[in-house]
């Protein structure tokens, strides 16, 4: 339980902090948004790093169920904050098709199979009564 209440903190303060930036000081956090997407492969280790670490404590103690709504909900909230900028960036869609699988791999791996085992539980693994 400590585990999860650090990971929840830590998403918490990542979150209040960086609204404050975008309130006080949007310059400030647009340098440090650049210096970060200066070390691609650092960005993608963190990520990583952090995906196991909440992984383990996702799959491990909730239902897969609940974990899907809760992504569908995440990424209905992610979507609706980044709504307001499609306009600036109407290059990404071909971006995507153009890098196609070679760098996103990993990750459709991972969304692949989280839906295919959604989808088992649903229709085809055994019934919970």
């Amino acid at each position: 339980m400590l585990g999860k209440k650090i990971l929840a903190v830590i998403l918490a303060a990542v979150i209040l902090i960086k609204l404050a930036f975008l309130l006080i000081s949007p310059e400030s956090w647009l340098g440090a948004t650049q210096g970060f997407l200066g070390h691609y492969n650092l960005i993608i280790g963190i990520y990583l790093v952090l995906l196991v670490i909440s992984g383990y404590y996702v799959f491990t103690g909730l239902d897969l169920i609940d974990v899907a709504v809760v992504m569908l909900f995440t990424s209905t909230l992610l979507g609706l904050s980044l709504i307001p900028y499609v306009a600036s960036v109407p290059q990404l869609p071909e971006a995507i098709v153009k890098v196609g699988i070679a760098r996103v791999w990993p990750a459709w791996i991972l969304w692949t199979a989280i839906a295919v085992a959604v989808l088992y539980r649903i229709f085809g693994g055994k019934k919970k009564r």
